[in-house]
C-alpha cells in the first residue's frame, strides 16, 4: 500500500516538473505569447507570432520614413526628407512628396499653377498678365494670333440645267469678292449643287460648271484664284427634300465654305 502511495506521489511529481519545464521554455518560435518569447531574435510578438514588429516605433532603428505594416518595416509611401527626396517635379511637404505647386505662389515669376505643375503664362486668355491681344489679333489657346476674316454669303441659285449667273444672284457675290479682297481672309471653297433629276454624272459636272461660273465671276472683280477653290457634290448634298420645283429651286445652287 505504502509502496503504490509513494509511486503515485513520483508521478505527480514528473508531471508537476514536466509542466513547470514546458512553462519555463515557452512557446515555439515563431509562436509567442509576449514580446520576451521573441526577444532574443530582435522580434515583437504580434497576433501571436514574432514578428519584425509590432508598432511603427520599433521601426526607427531602420532610418527614417519607416512604418509598421502588417509584422513588416516599409519605407513609407510618398515620404521625403533632406536625404530622400521627391522624383521629377514634385515637391516636399511635411515629409510627404506631392505636386510641385498648390497655388500660385508657389511658382516663379512668368509661371502659373496649373493642375499642380508650375508652367509658363500663356500670352492671352486666362492666367495671362493680359488677357486681350491687339485689335488685329485674336487668342488661339493662349496665344495671339493674326485674326483671319471668314468670308460667307447666301447660296447663289441656277435655272435648270443652267450654269449662269443670274442677275439678281450678283450682288452677292460682289459682296463676297469684296471681303475676300481684304487681307487675312481664309481660303474659301465654292460647292456646286443640283436637283435630283439627271444622271449622277451629268449632275456631278454640271455641278463642277456652277461652281466655275461663281469662281470665274469672282475673278473678274478682282479676287485671287489662289484664294478659291471648287468642288461639286451633283445631286448627292440636296438642301430640300420633295420632288417638286420648290425643292428643286432650292437644290439648284452654289453654296461657299470658309476653311
Amino acid at each position: 500500500m505504502q509502496r503504490r502511495t509513494h509511486i503515485q506521489m513520483l508521478l505527480s511529481l514528473s508531471l508537476l516538473l514536466l509542466g513547470l519545464l514546458a512553462t519555463a521554455c515557452g512557446p515555439t518560435y515563431p509562436k509567442c505569447e509576449k514580446d520576451g518569447h521573441c526577444e532574443d531574435k530582435g522580434e515583437y510578438c504580434l497576433n501571436s507570432k514574432c514578428e519584425e514588429c509590432a508598432e511603427n516605433s520599433h521601426c526607427a532603428s531602420k532610418g527614417p520614413g519607416q512604418q509598421c505594416n502588417a509584422g513588416q518595416c516599409e519605407q513609407i509611401p510618398g515620404y521625403c526628407d533632406a536625404s530622400t527626396p521627391c522624383s521629377g517635379r514634385e515637391k516636399c511637404r511635411d515629409n510627404r512628396c506631392g505636386p510641385e505647386c498648390l497655388d500660385n505662389n508657389e511658382c516663379g515669376e512668368g509661371t502659373f499653377c496649373d493642375n499642380g505643375s508650375c508652367n509658363a503664362k500663356p500670352e492671352c486668355g486666362d492666367n495671362a498678365d493680359v488677357r486681350e491681344c491687339s485689335p488685329d489679333k485674336e487668342c488661339v489657346s493662349g496665344t495671339c494670333q493674326i485674326k483671319i476674316t471668314k468670308c460667307s454669303s447666301d447660296p447663289v441659285y441656277f435655272d435648270f440645267d443652267q450654269a449662269g449667273i443670274k442677275s439678281r444672284e450678283r450682288g452677292k457675290l460682289k459682296e463676297m469678292a469684296e471681303c475676300l479682297k481684304g487681307e487675312n481672309v481664309a481660303p474659301l471653297s465654292i460647292e456646286g449643287h443640283c436637283d435630283e433629276r439627271g444622271t449622277e454624272e451629268y449632275n456631278m459636272a454640271l455641278g463642277e460648271r456652277r461652281a466655275n461660273s461663281a469662281k470665274k465671276y469672282l475673278s473678274r472683280l478682282g479676287v485671287e484664284d489662289g484664294k478659291v477653290q471648287t468642288t461639286s457634290y451633283g445631286k448627292n448634298r440636296p438642301a430640300s427634300d420633295g420632288s417638286n420645283e420648290r425643292s428643286w429651286s432650292k437644290n439648284r445652287r452654289t453654296e461657299f465654305v470658309s476653311e
